[in-house]
């Protein structure tokens, strides 16, 4: 889908009917948008994320609320010449999203609304490249990605292994997911980031952001724009902002449970309606789950190869319609495994390392399987708990520090 987009895109043909449209269009400026920055405890990098939003809005257009912070979030921004809130008690990121954009009355203000998260350094062209897509008045969101900030040189770090399996997923979900789920003929993306992403104001005024039990928002606020059918979703590569992504074992497993628990919740939320997304969605997550579960057992399926002399071994297949059906059974060699698992994963990351040019990913990259497995693990088991667990939405930074991951220009 994604090669079909990019070759149609290229081709650059337009209808008479998108002529006159675009003949008519009523663009949105620089200063017809807003900048919302929820922030707890983020004195480390919250100059660098409103200094890179002044280099592309007014200091008046861009509004930083700290959820309760106990260090400088407050005096760092305040001294920025932003606007800022000092929000007690503890709120969440989704409450803290809705108290700004009423104490300030955004969605009356402005015709869209950037959301950008205070660890974050957004693209100096982001709204130059963000904005035309909504010259499509049935866009109502743009999905700008994630790039993580990482120095990727020698020698090797344990910080830099969690860094490098980032660098290596936003590649292969923007590239491999994103850019062909938002084409004007699909929209069927199951995520609009909560960083960075931009919402015109009417849609924002029709999305419940505080969903009372969900530990994230921004899961419930995309299956809220395709729910209700509020308006398309809409990307380009190019549309990006710098992450500063966990570099601890804790921080990055206490993130991908958010993510995978948020997910869960959501769709748990909204249930089943007739629609392609739905039916993607519900496709994907099959997929992903039968997949997770088969990586879990990777270290089982090896050690009985190990027992069995590392002969063939007679496995039941899964597939979509019975965990393990052994009706149906298959001859597995120990070279199926590791050229299925292995290598594949490998070769993500060796066309990663091309890409970004970063040889290092190539020695990193013998460790992500490491990673890959706890993944598998947080969604296979955060379905059983979004059916037992009502979060509060409350949140804490993970740790930062000053030196070695200082934002840099990309």
């Amino acid at each position: 889908i994604g090669l079909i987009r990019f070759i149609t895109e290229k081709i650059g043909f337009l209808s008479k009917k998108e002529i006159n449209h675009y003949e008519k269009i009523e663009y949105i400026t620089e200063k017809e948008v807003a900048a919302i920055v929820p922030a707890h405890n983020e004195e480390l990098s919250i100059d660098y994320t409103v200094n890179a939003l002044k280099k592309i809005l007014p200091s008046e257009n861009i509004y930083v609320g700290s959820d309760a912070s106990t260090d400088k979030t407050v005096k760092i921004a305040r001294g920025l010449g932003v606007n800022v809130t000092d929000i007690w008690p503890n709120q969440g990121k989704a409450r803290v999203l809705v108290y700004l954009l009423k104490n300030f009355r955004l969605l009356e203000k402005y015709k869209a609304v950037m959301i950008i998260d205070a660890d974050a350094e957004i693209d100096e062209k982001y709204l130059k490249r963000a904005l035309p897509l909504f010259n499509d008045p049935t866009v109502a969101a743009v999905a700008g990605h994630g790039k993580t900030k990482w120095q990727g040189g020698w020698p090797l770090s344990w910080a830099n292994f969690f860094l490098a399996y980032r660098v290596r997923l936003w590649r292969v979900v923007q590239y491999g997911m994103r850019y062909g789920q938002t084409w004007k003929h699909t929209n069927f993306t199951y995520i609009v980031p909560g960083s960075p992403s931009i919402y015109r104001t009417w849609a924002l005024k029709q999305i419940h952001i505080d969903v009372p039990g969900l530990i994230i928002e921004d899961f419930n606020m995309t299956f809220e724009l395709h729910h209700k059918k509020i308006g398309k979703i809409a990307s380009d590569p190019g549309i990006f902002a710098v992450h500063k992504d966990p570099y601890t074992f804790k921080d990055y497993f206490k993130q991908i449970r958010r993510w995978n628990l948020g997910f869960w919740q959501t769709v748990k939320r909204h249930g089943f309606w007739p629609s392609l997304f739905f039916l993607s969605t519900i496709l994907f997550s099959v997929e992903l789950m039968l997949f997770s579960i088969f990586i879990i057992l990777i270290p089982a399926i090896v050690t009985l190869f190990f027992l069995n002399s590392f002969q063939p071994l007679t496995l039941p297949v899964l597939n979509a319609f019975s965990i393990a059906d052994f009706s149906v059974i298959s001859r597995v060699d120990i070279w199926d495994i590791v050229l299925g698992v292995f290598m594949i994963d490998y070769l993500m990351t060796a066309i990663a390392s091309f890409f970004e040019e970063r040889p290092s990913l190539l020695v990193y990259g013998l460790g992500f399987f490491f990673l890959r497995y706890i993944d598998a693990f947080s969604f296979v088991y955060t379905l059983f708990l979004a059916f037992f667990i009502k979060s509060t939405g409350l949140w804490q930074s993970p740790k930062r520090q000053v030196s070695g991951l200082k934002f840099q220009k990309v």
